[in-house]
């Protein structure tokens, strides 16, 4: 769709983009292409021009938008952005110090850029950092990820009905694996 600038995101996504699909809540519009940041709820009647939504660490940039809901990581959409610490924390390894070299790499390059792609290529680092810390800190302190994204984090649990199993060994003789062991 073509809009004039200043509609805001309220009227592009809900309005004439009839919302998100999978009937889940909205959680964050990217914007600007691929060096553009993240806006949130908050954000939707901010009108789009370059100067209101540079003001939240965003870019009009190319005039694209990645609407996301609420089961999409935000730490696995940053994560294509700085992959080495992202890598890290998406595998469980991270540490608390990450996000503030995260922060620091992210403004480093942004202020010290001279072209339009290094100032704004941080920005979706940083914006997801200031808008979503807590999933970064649940990935790195909790070791979850509350939109089981990330594989490192997943964890199952097999449970088994004991009225119902006769033990005829199926499951054992089906898991190619051999993840199923008898005591």
């Amino acid at each position: 769709i073509e809009v004039p600038m200043g509609t805001t995101l309220r009227e592009i996504i809900f309005d004439i983009g009839g919302g998100l699909k999978s009937g889940a809540a909205f959680k964050a519009v990217q914007i600007g292409g691929p060096s553009g940041g993240c806006l949130t709820e908050e954000h939707l009647d901010v009108p789009l021009d370059f100067d209101s939504v540079k003001k939240y660490g965003a870019i009009v940039g190319s005039g694209g938008l990645v609407v996301m809901d609420e089961h999409t990581c935000m730490v696995e959409v940053a994560r294509f952005f700085m992959l080495e610490i992202l890598e890290r924390i998406v595998d469980g390894k991270g540490e608390v110090e990450d996000l503030d070299k995260l922060e620091h790499l992210g403004n480093f390059i942004k202020d010290r850029s001279l072209c339009g792609l290094g100032k704004s290529a941080p920005l979706p680092v940083l914006s997801t950092l200031r808008n979503f810390r807590d999933e970064y800190v649940e990935h790195i302190v909790d070791k979850k990820c509350a939109a089981h994204v990330c594989k490192a984090m997943r964890s199952y649990v097999i449970s088994i009905d004991t009225s119902k199993c006769i033990k005829c060994g199926t499951c054992l003789e089906n898991c190619v694996f051999g993840a199923i062991s008898v005591n």
